[in-house]
């Protein structure tokens, strides 16, 4: 009796902490037009300041809160962050994502993407 307790809190606890991967977080927006994460930085760098959808593969993803993720951008990541306004899954590593919202320079120099709505696939 003592191992079925066991083995049935060992199912509770595990269906407890299952995370969907995948879904719509943040502003609703449409997915269409985007471009690759590249593609959209060379249009910014080149002094076009806009609002940009922007694709690429999850590289990384904020383990505290969810707040921000970051994208593969060649041999770099590219970080991607939401000011902690939505949570974003923990265990979307690996999955394509589309990101609407406009790059930002920090004092330094330093470029990333201040994202309104996260779409992952």
């Amino acid at each position: 009796m003592k191992n079925i307790l066991f083995i049935a809190f060992i199912a509770f606890i595990s269906a407890c902490n299952t995370e969907v991967a995948t879904g719509k977080f943040g502003a609703a927006f449409e997915n269409k037009n985007a471009l690759p994460l590249t593609n959209a930085l060379n249009s910014f760098n080149t002094g076009k300041d806009t609002t940009y959808a922007i694709f690429g593969t999850i590289e990384n993803v904020c383990q505290h809160k969810g707040c921000w993720i970051s994208l593969k951008n060649g041999n770099e990541e590219f970080y991607i962050n939401n000011d902690e306004t939505f949570k974003m899954p923990k265990t979307s590593k690996g999955h394509k994502a589309t990101a609407i919202g406009k790059f930002v320079k920090d004092k330094d120099s330093v470029i990333s993407f201040l994202t309104t709505g996260v779409v992952i696939e």
